[in-house]
């Protein structure tokens, strides 16, 4: 077939959103204490007297409308988590007013950071403030009904979250979409399943502490993880940011941290693009992680945005001290985190230990179910058996009610096969009701760009299927009116030719396994991108949704009719084990990802001289040792942090042998 002509569908004019290079970082740090807050070691000494006297009566206070007893998780005044910092000789002390005199009295808003004294004494009074909280969220009747995934990004969270979690719970018990803002009502009592970026300064805007799931990975690799998946979720549009307004889909553009990362590469491509236009020259990127195209991982790690979003963001996001934290419960988080992290000086060792000793109290007690990326399989049978969503199970399918396009499809499968009769005989014709995330019915009413759209759709579809541009068609969902409806559905049909011989190319679609891999896509909600991969340009129309699927043939008993079967999924009859059911949804995710990749990169490859394979295992050897060591050494907290965590992990483990030998999970699907 020549494909010479495809064509690819017109795109209308993009706005770009602008974001200041400079959002949301301070450059100003004051290092010493003014000389008017010195304190005289009198005055220090009083200050404690009066500090300790303080802090029992508001420990006092929080037991008595928390309901609480002494000893059970609140910090009392002799407790060692209340014990003070004492100041370096010379140093002097910072002069505040009693009851703590840190977190309470000093200006958040403002962009002075804390001395070395001030750090330790913020950070234990901001974990004393946190047991307390805690304690009292616990004494309100234990843990809630709520079970939150704390998703820290590129841990494997996207498949642990999508395929195992969602699947263990039932549609109606899963909380609203929030990756993008919070949506969930935390006082509705069906909303039982939370996954987001959030934080832990979430957890402390509910009532009641509710049970905590979380995944960490070694973070060298996740910061390697990070760079990769800002640069391709870039080059899927070529720096484009492209509109987000679409609220049935979350946007990664829209969702933190990739909000700022990702931009950050819209940048480079927009200005790389910019260079080529103006004198002509395309780069080469013979090293995937050092050219000129966009920004090298070496400089990349050192971006103040990257120190702020991404370096130590797993002992961040447990801590709930993120660039992402609440501002009503964290006011603080920002000068918190310059107290422990490297921003091209040393951190102070105290406050680090101060806090690291919280966060392994928190993972240990108030985190109930700890995993670890290395050991995803693994990961799972323990949170099957620790979180009762046992792997032989049920799962949970999205289980809608009869919906109306199985029933509009049918019906205009069959008032098109009536008007497009042909004398020579049909295999079988394969329809599916479909729409683009971003493609709206106000688009596709105007006439010549949608005649446009409409060669691109149809050339798309030849060459997956390997049929003629003739035999496919692309029609309005509705009467033949393309204004019917706002969410862009549409009708594509395939008809095969009596004499269609099924190509020995594995991405060409014969009937079957065309109508296998849209029931696929639709069940687990999937895109269905591989139908256009024969065209440029359809990454601009989001992902691709199908919603319904079925199957004409000619009728043996009635010559020049057809029997049409359309799938009816009004309810899943099927049952599917939990365990079955994830490595299906495991598969579809890495087709759905390796598409998105590979149509990415070869997007990019039009705009560069020479070949590259785009972040194979192969291209992290090209990737300095000593490189690699300076990401080991900014993410401290997080090295410690996954060290402690895969421990935990490894306890729990030996501690639940019989538990986890009742739960099987299938081997992996070949994809």
């Amino acid at each position: 077939m020549d494909e010479s002509w495809v064509a690819s569908p017109p795109q209308e004019p993009v706005t770009f959103a602008k974001v200041p290079d400079d959002i949301g970082f301070v450059n100003g740090i004051v290092k010493e204490i003014p000389p008017e807050f010195r304190m005289t070691p009198e005055e220090k000494a009083e200050y404690l007297r009066d500090k300790a006297r303080m802090k029992e009566e508001d420990d006092e206070y929080r037991r008595a409308h928390a309901g609480d007893t002494p000893g059970v998780g609140v910090p009392r005044s002799d407790n060692e988590a209340t014990r003070e910092v004492e100041a370096e000789p010379g140093k002097g002390y910072l002069h505040r007013p009693l009851k703590l005199p840190i977190l309470d009295n000093d200006d958040a808003s403002d962009n002075k950071m804390w001395s070395e004294e001030q750090c330790e004494v913020a950070a234990q009074e901001w974990v004393d403030r946190r047991e307390r909280d805690y304690a009292a969220r616990m004494a309100k009747g234990g843990k809630s009904d709520l079970l939150f995934f704390l998703h820290i990004p590129r841990t494997a969270g996207r498949s642990f979250h999508f395929c195992f979690l969602k699947l263990a719970t039932p549609e109606p018990k899963r909380c609203d979409k929030s990756y993008d803002e919070l949506r969930m009502d935390p006082h509705d009592p069906h909303c039982e399943m939370l996954a987001t970026h959030d934080d832990y300064s979430l957890v402390e805007r509910f009532d009641r502490q509710p049970k905590i799931v979380t995944m960490l990975r070694d973070p060298v690799a996740r910061i390697l993880s990070s760079y990769e998946f800002a640069v391709e979720v870039s080059v899927r549009s070529f720096g484009n940011d492209v509109q987000t307004n679409n609220k049935r889909r979350v946007s990664t553009r829209e969702v933190w941290p990739w909000e700022h990362v990702v931009r950050h590469i819209d940048r480079d491509l927009r200005a790389y693009k910019k260079r080529v236009d103006e004198d002509g020259r395309k780069g080469s990127i013979a090293n995937v992680y050092n050219n000129s195209v966009y920004t090298p991982l070496h400089e990349f790690i050192e971006l103040p945005m990257a120190n702020d979003d991404l370096h130590n963001g797993q002992f961040m996001q447990l801590m709930g001290l993120t660039s992402n934290a609440s501002p009503e419960t964290e006011p603080h988080a920002y000068k918190l985190r310059r107290c422990v992290r490297d921003a091209g000086r040393h951190w102070n060792e105290k406050t680090v230990d101060i806090l690291f000793d919280y966060a392994k109290r928190r993972l240990r007690e108030e985190v109930d179910v700890t995993v670890v990326h290395e050991r995803l399989d693994d990961s799972l049978v323990y949170s099957s058996a620790a979180l009762g969503m046992h792997m032989s199970g049920p799962s949970y399918v999205p289980n809608r009610p009869p919906p109306r396009h199985t029933a509009t499809l049918k019906n205009r499968m069959s008032r098109w096969l009536d008007r497009n009769k042909k004398d020579e005989p049909v295999a079988a014709v394969v329809g599916f009701v479909f729409n683009f995330d971003k493609l709206t019915g106000d688009q596709l009413e105007k006439l010549p760009w949608r005649q446009g759209y409409d060669r691109a759709m149809r050339a798309a579809l030849a060459i997956a299927t390997g049929v003629s541009p003739d035999d496919v068609a692309i029609t309005p969902h509705q009467r033949d009116d393309w204004r019917a409806n706002e969410m862009g559905f549409q009708i594509g049909i395939v008809r095969y030719p009596a004499d269609y011989v099924k190509s020995d190319d594995p991405k060409v679609l014969a009937p079957d396994t065309l109508l296998e891999r849209l029931r696929e896509a639709r069940r687990d909600e999937t895109d269905a991108g591989f139908l256009v991969d024969g065209a440029d340009g359809f990454d601009a129309y989001g992902s691709m949704n199908i919603l319904a699927e079925g199957r004409a043939e000619e009728s043996k008993d009635t010559p020049g009719t057809y029997d049409i079967n359309v799938d009816d999924f009004g309810t899943d009859p099927e049952f599917m084990p939990l365990g079955q059911r994830y490595r299906e949804c495991e598969r579809a995710q890495k087709r759905k990802y390796s598409r998105l990749k590979t149509k990415a990169f070869r997007s990019l490859h039009q705009h560069v001289e020479g070949e590259f394979e785009p972040f194979i295992k192969e291209d992290r050897k090209l990737i300095p040792q000593s490189l690699l060591d300076r990401i080991r050494d900014i993410n401290h907290l997080d090295v410690r942090l996954h060290e402690f965590a895969t421990e935990l992990f490894e306890e729990r483990m030996k501690e639940s042998v019989e538990e986890l030998e009742r739960e099987k999970l299938p081997a992996r699907l070949p994809i």
